[in-house]
């Protein structure tokens, strides 16, 4: 019989910073390149490697991305990230909405500086970014749910908020 075991992986990656959004990434250091999986923005490793830190092993690698990403997302919103994926979101049912019965008075201008402000700081780290995220975001600018359909529909009404072809993936047109 053949005597198995487990090889350890000894792979050195890279685990660094992107410099456009400030996302962690890993990567073989026998890469020639890496793109970021969040804006996209493509890195040089052999001129990164210094500023990253060298792991044995992709179980590793992972295991420290996403403690410098939580880490991140602590200091930069202050508590833990809530990840929630497309499905965890259910629409109640169909709402009809009547025109005339829409009432732009100054609370609903207010939502709609502070959401448009949202998708300006969103499009900062992202090229384009799921619903779902929108409404998360919306939550943390004190947006509420109700407001955030209809103002996401009078954005891209005004061109300012494009939806991608075939997901609920968006944009915003600068």
């Amino acid at each position: 019989m053949e005597d198995i075991t487990w090889k350890k992986d000894e792979t050195p990656y890279l685990i660094f910073s992107c410099s456009k959004c400030h996302q962690y990434i890993y990567t073989k250091i026998t890469q020639k390149s890496k793109k970021c999986v969040r804006c996209g923005y493509t890195h040089k490793v052999s001129k990164i490697i210094d500023r990253g830190e060298i792991i044995k092993g992709i179980s590793n690698a992972v295991e420290l991305v996403k403690k410098k990403q939580n880490d991140l997302a602590i200091k930069e919103l202050g508590s833990e990230p809530e990840f929630r994926t497309l499905g965890d979101f259910k629409i109640a049912g169909k709402v009809k909405y009547q025109k005339n019965a829409i009432n732009l008075d100054s609370e609903d201008d207010d939502y709609y500086e502070k959401f448009k402000q949202m998708l300006y700081s969103l499009s900062e780290t992202h090229n384009s970014f799921p619903y779902y995220i929108i409404e998360i975001m919306a939550e943390n600018y004190g947006i509420p749910q109700s407001e955030v359909k209809l103002l996401t529909r009078r954005l891209q009404r005004q061109g300012f908020l494009i939806r991608l072809n075939g997901d609920y993936s968006y944009k915003i047109r600068v």
